[in-house]
């Protein structure tokens, strides 16, 4: 080897040493410094929220992509047809008030209790209890009259809830004074006795001592106050402008005989009869009377009626009135009302979810001829579940 050769190699191995040199310097450097903390917030710590962030977005996205292609998930239109099947819905209860009427001393004179028919189209009943009405199981202030009197208003309000089997919306207490504006707007109330066909008019100071004079008997003030409740309403609905003809004061008594004077009503006055011992009513006809006026009733204090989810499962919708009418006389109340999700049942059937409740669905599924099965993936909404079928006829 020349020695130009030689001082070539001897330079180049040099060179390749400096640069293994520098190399190694830079590597160990770089270890020096990724063991640094200042390094690792510097650049670690972004270089990891970055990959997070992807994975999060990464992670999110399948997770949407899985829970649309879910069968189980999947969200459905809701139903608002109440003829399609798989509607459903809760029921409203019965509009229903007690209005009492007391006199200067503060007694009781009336008491009325007013249940609107539909909330939408108005009609409904006037029932007028007669005060001297006793209460059963009771050795004191048996009379509504001295409950009133000794023990107040909310007294009577649970004593009739208990004969009625319903609670109401509210109460309304009524005085001459009310009794004359309530009337005020019409001016004069035209009544006609029945019997023998007199005409008599009243004016707005008249009312109050119209329904609350006395005779021998409590039924004599029963036929003056169902008189004057029929003549009321009547002229409203003459007038053909109903609301005008009523205080501006929107109380629940005037709402409530607006809506009675919307559609076709009903003043029951003669439920009760007299065998000297004070009013009493037919059973029959009085719980009769009652289903009519409230088929959704309210829950009364310590209600012990189940509560029923009704599903039609036909395409006929007059069974529905018919289940519900029947299921009503059967001591129950109906809180949810729809259709199955098929029109194709074929038998009847109570349905119930706890073993607690199995003797009542027996007891139902006897009275309304149906079977009983035991589901415990049935709506828990209501204490039973009645499915009508094709074999349900009226």
């Amino acid at each position: 080897m020349s020695d130009k050769n030689s001082a070539n190699f001897l330079t180049d191995k040099s060179s390749v040493e400096k640069l293994k040199e520098k190399v190694f310097g830079f590597f160990e450097i770089s270890k020096r410094e990724l063991k640094e903390p200042v390094f690792l917030w510097k650049f670690g710590f972004p270089l990891l929220l970055v990959v997070i962030l992807i994975w999060s977005s990464f992670l999110l996205v399948d997770g949407f992509g899985s829970v649309l292609k879910s069968e189980e998930g999947a969200t459905r239109e809701a139903i608002t047809d109440p003829l399609e099947e798989g509607f459903e819905a809760f029921v409203e209860q019965t509009w229903a008030e007690l209005v009492v009427t007391e006199d200067e001393m503060g007694e009781l004179v009336q008491i009325a209790v007013i249940a609107i028919a539909d909330r939408q189209s108005g009609g409904g009943t006037v029932l007028l209890l007669p005060p001297e009405v006793k209460i059963d199981r009771c050795e004191e202030n048996c009379t509504l009259a001295l409950k009133y009197s000794n023990l107040g208003l909310e007294s009577v309000r649970k004593s009739v809830s208990v004969l009625l089997e319903t609670d109401f919306s509210g109460t309304t207490t009524l005085t001459p004074e009310r009794w004359a504006t309530l009337i005020e707007p019409i001016g004069a109330v035209v009544l006609k006795n029945q019997d023998t066909g007199e005409i008599q008019t009243l004016m707005k100071s008249e009312v109050f001592e119209f329904i609350s004079q006395e005779e021998d008997s409590f039924l004599f003030r029963q036929k003056n106050q169902g008189n004057f409740w029929r003549s009321w309403i009547s002229a409203l609905v003459e007038t053909g402008d109903v609301d005008t003809f009523l205080p501006l004061m929107r109380i629940p008594v005037v709402e409530l005989v607006s809506s009675l004077a919307n559609a076709p009503f009903t003043v029951v006055d003669n439920l009760w009869y007299d065998l000297g011992d004070g009013p009493e009513a037919n059973p029959d006809l009085m719980s009769g009377l009652i289903n009519d006026m409230f088929p959704f009733p309210a829950a009364t204090e310590n209600d012990r009626r189940v509560t029923v989810r009704l599903l039609n499962g036909t395409d006929d919708p007059s069974l529905s009135n018919e289940m519900q009418r029947l299921l009503r006389e059967n001591d129950t109340n109906v809180t949810v009302i729809g259709n199955f999700r098929s029109f194709n049942v074929i038998q009847t059937r109570v349905v119930y979810k706890d073993s607690e409740i199995q003797a009542e669905a027996e007891r139902l599924a006897a009275a309304i001829g149906a079977h009983v099965i035991k589901d415990e993936l049935v709506s828990p909404v209501a204490d039973l579940t009645v499915l009508i079928g094709r074999d349900f006829s009226q």
